[in-house]
């Protein structure tokens, strides 16, 4: 499974994640500026205004903009997140794996990624 998701970062972050698409993205590392509320991993929203209005996006540049990515996700199959999960996610049958945790399985808002290929940014998204 796929989906388009928005990620917001430090622009110094952005940076590293356009110049470098596959190892951009550090899940293992991420997560440790704000609680892991669903367990570790590169955290990505459904809607662009969870990650403008939530103060993901770092400090706004001299000019009052502020960017995010907008992120194509392999979700795979995912499980519930859990702050249990540290970089390993449940076996769904043995010997597989989740591919990523969500918020709500019903619903997602929140995807949680512990992989670093398992997004790729697609656009970068400029705003004040």
């Amino acid at each position: 499974h796929t989906c388009w998701a928005f990620h917001g970062a430090s622009q110094d972050a952005i940076e590293s994640i356009i110049s470098n698409p596959l190892a951009g993205f550090q899940p293992l590392a991420s997560g440790t500026r704000n609680s892991n509320v669903w367990g570790s991993g590169t955290y990505f929203a459904r809607d662009a205004k969870y990650v403008a209005d939530g103060g993901f996006c770092g400090q706004p540049a001299p000019d009052g903009t502020r960017r995010m990515l907008m992120c194509l996700l392999m979700t795979g199959m995912p499980c519930l997140g859990d702050p249990s999960h540290k970089g390993v996610l449940p076996f769904r049958n043995k010997p597989h794996r989740y591919n990523s945790s969500v918020d709500s399985l019903s619903s997602p808002e929140i995807f949680i990624v512990q992989h670093p290929g398992s997004a790729l940014p697609g656009y970068l998204i400029t705003f004040a």
